[in-house]
């Protein structure tokens, strides 16, 4: 689907190929009513299929008029959400056409007091909530763009308080806590998507009081720490195994992936089911153009933690080197640079670029919006 993009120089520069506009021309865009001011955030732009109608403002006169001179033109673009909602939904105001002054809200020079909503330019509603005396009371809603809750949170005088939940984007419950004064308090349990509890965390007054313990998806525990009065004692095993995954890392960064790989090691020697070793060789063997050995270690992470992200999208990449570089032979390599002779490159199966895509939309679905992985998703699997 076609995406049109906003780049911002200034105030607003905005170029879009297909409306025709001359790339030097200082556009603004004004979407539902509201003027675009920043450059949107990953899944925040607008399609072609999102808008109702536009239109196109050149005249000087009329520009001056609308309180743009300083353009050479405007464009009003209204979605088709927008078109459908009530007009007592239309009349309440969004926080992007308010000004913030000393963290006080403010809507036509006025503190606002009532309901807010915000939309993305698409015309899905983005969030909602309540101003009193210009500052946060109540309620704030967070949505994704399907529609579904991302986020819940209570605030008092614009402070986090009382009960907080997030979701991920199918719905299903992130993470749930309490806070107090901005500061977490009680049991803080975040979930795993398949519902099993990723980590629970007993807080008072911001810091971790009693246990903090993380699990793999699968219910075994991956780690113990106590905390009181701000002092942490950690799990012994876990800190040993970090130190040697330090080293790893260390060794990684000093280009010795030999040595980063039998630091890995070490950590599998002293904990077989530990994801992360897995996942961190996998990646050094990948580095190293060990395709095949790089999917196995990956394989066995997510066989221990089927929902680590950067371990399914890193087996993704590891079959799509394997593909592009599988017929290679280094004919020179130091710590500098690394010469290639390659060959032609082999056409990908269609079971193997099934597994790729599978991967690649389930780190995506997971939460990863790396660019690198939104680019080869649309490569290879669109």
């Amino acid at each position: 689907m076609k995406k049109i993009l906003f780049f911002t120089i200034g105030i607003l520069l905005l170029t879009i190929k297909s409306f025709g506009q001359n790339k030097s021309e200082n556009i603004v865009y004004i979407v539902d009513k509201i003027t675009v001011r920043e450059d949107p955030e990953k899944g925040n732009e607008i399609t072609e299929s999102d808008i109702a109608d536009m239109n196109v403002i050149k005249n000087k006169d009329s520009l001056k008029t609308l309180g743009f001179e300083k353009f050479d033109g405007a464009i009003f673009i209204y979605t088709k959400e927008y078109r459908k909602r009530p007009e007592e939904i239309k009349q309440i105001p969004s926080s992007k056409q308010m000004e913030r002054k000393n963290g006080v809200w403010y809507y036509n020079n006025e503190i606002y007091n009532g309901k807010f909503i915000d939309y993305y330019y698409s015309g899905r509603i983005q969030g909602e909530g309540i101003l009193k005396n210009g500052k946060l009371e109540g309620l704030r809603k967070m949505y994704y763009q399907n529609g579904k809750l991302s986020l819940e949170r209570f605030y008092t005088n614009s402070i986090s308080d009382g009960l907080e939940k997030e979701y991920y984007e199918d719905g299903t419950l992130k993470q749930k806590g309490v806070l107090i004064n901005g500061k977490e308090d009680g049991v803080w349990e975040n979930y795993f998507p398949n519902g099993n509890i990723k980590q629970r965390t007993n807080y008072k007054n911001g810091v971790v009081n009693g246990e903090s313990t993380i699990f793999y998806s699968t219910g075994k525990v991956l780690s113990v720490e106590t905390g009181e009065n701000g002092k942490i004692t950690p799990d012994k095993r876990l800190e040993k195994i970090t130190q040697l995954m330090k080293k790893s890392n260390e060794s990684n960064q000093n280009d010795d992936r030999k040595s980063a790989i039998k630091y890995c090691n070490k950590v599998i020697e002293l904990d077989s089911e530990y994801a992360e070793a897995y996942f961190s060789r996998g990646t050094l063997k990948l580095n190293e153009m060990q395709f095949d050995e790089a999917i196995a270690d990956f394989d066995k992470a997510l066989i221990i933690e089927p929902y680590m992200t950067f371990a399914i999208a890193n087996r993704a990449f590891a079959r799509i080197r394997k593909y592009e570089f599988g017929g290679d032979r280094k004919l020179l390599e130091n710590s500098e640079v690394t010469v290639i002779a390659s060959k032609k490159k082999a056409e990908i199966s269609a079971s193997e670029k099934e597994k790729i895509c599978s991967d690649l939309q389930k780190a995506i679905n997971l939460g990863d919006n790396n660019e690198m992985v939104l680019e080869a998703e649309k490569q290879y699997c669109k």
